[in-house]
């Protein structure tokens, strides 16, 4: 796997025609950072979190190789406390789910929560901070009409 050797700061995450900044927490999540950094662009489809509450979700064949290539999530029996684990979401975390391989876009309040096992941590490693708003209406519009494609990508 290579990693970018500048770490980015920010990456633009696009949600149908609407973009979002999100700052990368490399402090709090490095290997998630990295990982992520290592597979950008990224184009898939995002659509409405079943379980967790307001928010997004996004899984990709890429992001499974990704969790594989990077080790996150070594040990089954317990999150990578290094990786901000967290089991509840704010508007504008951005997130990866390594037991699903996916990854969750908050756009209101929710815990993550797998149908089968309960509550289940996620990595938050990156934040929106401005257009909220807007990042909580695209999340209904999305919840009301299905998903959307999206593409993370650095930061122009």
């Amino acid at each position: 796997m290579h990693y970018l050797i500048e770490m980015l700061k920010e990456i633009e995450i696009q949600i149908g025609d609407k973009v979002f900044v999100a700052e990368l927490m490399h402090d709090k999540a490095p290997k998630t950072c990295a990982a992520f950094e290592s597979i950008l662009p990224l184009e898939s489809v995002t659509w409405h979190q079943f379980w967790s509450g307001q928010g997004l979700q996004c899984h990709d064949e890429r992001l499974k190789q990704m969790k594989k290539d990077a080790g996150l999530w070594p040990n089954a029996d317990f999150p990578d406390y290094g990786e901000n684990p967290s089991i509840y979401g704010s508007a504008g975390e951005v997130g990866f789910y390594p037991i699903g391989h996916g990854f969750f876009i908050t756009y209101g309040r929710c815990r993550f929560f797998g149908a089968l096992d309960g509550v289940e941590p996620t990595y938050i490693f990156a934040k929106i901070k401005d257009n909220l708003d807007e990042l909580y209406a695209v999340g209904r519009e999305i919840g009301r009409k299905g998903e959307k494609k999206i593409i993370l990508r650095e930061r122009k």
